[in-house]
C-alpha cells in the first residue's frame, strides 16, 4: 500500500491500522496483508528509531526529547494498542498455512500476543519515560579535571594511564560523580522495580522474570539453565581470571590490585593510541573490513554517508549501539570514541551488528524476521570483533604496530575472559531482584545484594574503603534500568563468537562464509539452528564453558609471552 502518514499525527496512521483490521483474511491474501502490516511498522518504527538517534546524540536537544517522549508516550502506545487487534486476527489462522520461515515469527506472536494486556501500556510507558529520564542523567555527567571539563568517557579513558596516582585520581573523580546522583538512581529503579511487577501480574505470570522470558522469545533455554550458566563460569572461568590478576599484581608489584589497576596495562607501558579522532578510525576500519570480506566492505562503505556518529562529545548520551533504518534498510552506528582501544573494539562490535541488519534485511521481507533472537545478535557483533582481530596491525591495514597488535589482542582476550564473570554478576543480580526480592526491597538491599555476587564472581580486587563504589556498581550498568534481564544473551553469544573465532583459525574464508549465512536467516529459525548455521553449538555447561576458557587462556598465554 502506498502510505501517506505523519506519524507526529496519529489522525493519519490509524485508518491503516483499521483498514487492515477490517480486512478479511484468508490463506489467499494473508502474506500480502502481512506484507502491508509490515510496511506500516517499518515506517513508524523508523520514526521511532530516528528520534531515539536525535535524543541521544544530544541530550541537551529540548525539542529532540520531546519528540522522542511523544513517541514513547503516545505514538508507540497507540501502536501497541492497535498492533494487538491486527496479531490476534493473524494468529486466528490456521499456522500450517504459512510456510517454514514464518513459523518462528508466528511462535513470538503467540507469546507477545498472551503477555499483552492494555492496562499494561500506560505502565510500560512509565517505564520508558524512567529510563529516558536515567539516560538523561547519565548523558548530563561530566568531570571537572586540572581546569578542564571532561566527559565521563575521556576521564575513564585516564585509568589506562601508567602513573598510579593518576588512575587513582581520575577513578575517583569519576565514581564521586556517579555518586553524586546515587539517590536519584535507586529512586528511578525502585520506580521501574514496583511497575514492572505490576505489569507482570496484570500478564497472570508469578514473577517479571516469568514475564520477559516470553516477552524476549527465550524459547530455546530457562532460568535454571542461566544458573547452570553462572556455575559453570564460577568453576571453570573465575580460577582463569584470578590466575591472570596475580600476574597483573606481579607485573605492577603492587601489594594488593585495587580498582583503578584493572585497566591499566600490567607491564605499564602508555596506552594503546590507535587512532587520533574519529574520521581515522571511520577510515582505518573500512580496510579492515574490507579484508574480512570484500562484500561487508561495500556495505560498511554505504554506512559512511552519514549513518555514523562516532566521535565523544558533551551532551551525548553514553555507550554505544546499533539500530536499523526499517525503511530505508541501512544501519546506523553510535558510539563515544576517544582514541582507545576499546573504541576499535566498540567499533567492530557494532559493525558486527550493522552487517546483521543488511544481511538479514536483504534476504527477509517481513519486518519481524529482520533481526534475530538477541543471543544470536550479539553472536554477530562479537564474531566480528574476532574475526578482524587479524587485521589489526598496519601491515595488515590496521591501526598498530606488530607489537601493539599482539598486545590489543591480547587485551581483547583478557576483556572477554573477565567478561564472562561480570556478566554472570549482572544477571544472577537481576534473577534475585525479579525472583526474590521482598516486596518492599529497599536499595540498602540491592546494594548489599550485588556486593555479594561480586565477590562470588569477581575475586581478587582491594575494595577496602571505597564500600559506597563498590556496592553500587550495579547504578553503573545502564542495561539493568533499561534493558532489564537483557544482559546474559552477551555471555551465551561469547560461547558462540568463540566458536566462530576456533573455526577462523582453521579456515578464516569458511568461518567468514558461515558467519554470513547465518547472518542472512534473520530470525527465521530457533536459536540453535542458527548457532549450527555459524559453526557453533548452542550450549553453556562447564564441559563447554571449560573447553572455550582454556582456549582463550592459551591463546592470551601465548600472546602474553
Amino acid at each position: 500500500m502506498s502510505l501517506k502518514i505523519d506519524p507526529r499525527d496519529w489522525a493519519t496512521v490509524h485508518p491503516y491500522y483499521d483498514a487492515l483490521a477490517a480486512e478479511e483474511l484468508s490463506a489467499e491474501n494473508a502474506t500480502a496483508w502481512l506484507r502491508r502490516w509490515s510496511e506500516l511498522e517499518a515506517h513508524l518504527q523508523e520514526f521511532g528509531f530516528s528520534a531515539y538517534r536525535a535524543m541521544t546524540e544530544n541530550t541537551q536537544d529540548k525539542a529532540a526529547e520531546e519528540l522522542y517522549l511523544y513517541t514513547i508516550e503516545e505514538l508507540t502506545p497507540k501502536s501497541k494498542v492497535a498492533g494487538q487487534v491486527l496479531k490476534e486476527k493473524f494468529l486466528a489462522l490456521d499456522a500450517a498455512i504459512f510456510p517454514a520461515e514464518m513459523q518462528e515469527m508466528l511462535r513470538r506472536f503467540r507469546a507477545e500476543a498472551d503477555l499483552f494486556r492494555e492496562e499494561n501500556v500506560p505502565l510500560l510507558t512509565e517505564v520508558d519515560r524512567l529510563s529516558a529520564e536515567f539516560s538523561k542523567l547519565m548523558g548530563a555527567m561530566s568531570v571537572e579535571w586540572q581546569g578542564e571539563t571532561l566527559t565521563m568517557q575521556a576521564v575513564f579513558k585516564l585509568l589506562n594511564d601508567p602513573d598510579r596516582s593518576i588512575r587513582e585520581a581520575a577513578w575517583r573523580a569519576y565514581h564521586s560523580r556517579f555518586l553524586q546522583d546515587r539517590a536519584a538512581f535507586n529512586e528511578i529503579y525502585l520506580k521501574q522495580l514496583k511497575l514492572r511487577r505490576q505489569i507482570a501480574a496484570n500478564a497472570n505470570k508469578a514473577s517479571y522474570l516469568d514475564y520477559v522470558w516470553d516477552l524476549y522469545g527465550r524459547f530455546d533455554y530457562t532460568p535454571a539453565d542461566c544458573r547452570t550458566f553462572h556455575d559453570a563460569i564460577e568453576h571453570e572461568v573465575v580460577p582463569l581470571v584470578e590466575k591472570w590478576l596475580a600476574v597483573r599484581q606481579q607485573e605492577l608489584d603492587v601489594e594488593s590490585l585495587r580498582p583503578w589497576d584493572i585497566v591499566v596495562d600490567s607491564q605499564s607501558r602508555p596506552a594503546l593510541t590507535p587512532f587520533q579522532n574519529a574520521d581515522e578510525l571511520e577510515s582505518v576500519c573500512q580496510t579492515i573490513f574490507d579484508k574480512v570480506d570484500p562484500e561487508l566492505g561495500v556495505q560498511y562503505t554505504r554506512m559512511r554517508d552519514g549513518w555514523l556518529d562516532l566521535a565523544s562529545r558533551p551532551g551525548k548520551a553514553p555507550g554505544g549501539y546499533c539500530g536499523g533504518m526499517f525503511v530505508s534498510k541501512v544501519p546506523y552506528i553510535f558510539m563515544n570514541a576517544v582514541g582507545t582501544h576499546d573504541d576499535v573494539q566498540t567499533m567492530l562490535h557494532e559493525g558486527g551488528h550493522a552487517f546483521h541488519f543488511m544481511e538479514s534485511s536483504a534476504t527477509n521481507d517481513i519486518i519481524w524476521n529482520y533481526d534475530a533472537p538477541t543471543e544470536f545478535c550479539e553472536v554477530a557483533s562479537m564474531a566480528m570483533e574476532l574475526l578482524a582481530a587479524p587485521y589489526l596491525a598496519k601491515d595488515k591495514g590496521g591501526f598498530y604496530s606488530e607489537a601493539d597488535a599482539r598486545r590489543a589482542r591480547a587485551e581483547h582476550l583478557w576483556s572477554t575472559l573477565k567478561f564472562l564473570p561480570y556478566m554472570a554478576t549482572v544477571d544472577a543480580f537481576q534473577h534475585w531482584v525479579y525472583i526474590e526480592a521482598p516486596e518492599d526491597v529497599t536499595a540498602e538491599q540491592l546494594d548489599a545484594v550485588w556486593k555479594d555476587l561480586y565477590e562470588r564472581f569477581m575475586s581478587g580486587v582491594d575494595w577496602s574503603g571505597l564500600e559506597d563504589v563498590h556496592t553500587t556498581g550495579w547504578h553503573r550498568k545502564q542495561h539493568i534500568f533499561e534493558a532489564p534481564l537483557y544482559y546474559v544473551e552477551y555471555g551465551l553469544a561469547q560461547l558462540g563468537a568463540l566458536q566462530v573465532w576456533r573455526n577462523a583459525m582453521q579456515d578464516q574464508a569458511q568461518a567468514v562464509a558461515q558467519y554470513r549465512s547465518a547472518l542472512a536467516l534473520g530470525n527465521t529459525k530457533p536459536l540453535s539452528q542458527l548457532f549450527a548455521a555459524a559453526g557453533a553449538t548452542f550450549a553453556f555447561d562447564r564441559e563447554t564453558v571449560g573447553e572455550l576458557a582454556r582456549l582463550t587462556d592459551q591463546h592470551l598465554t601465548a600472546l602474553h609471552d
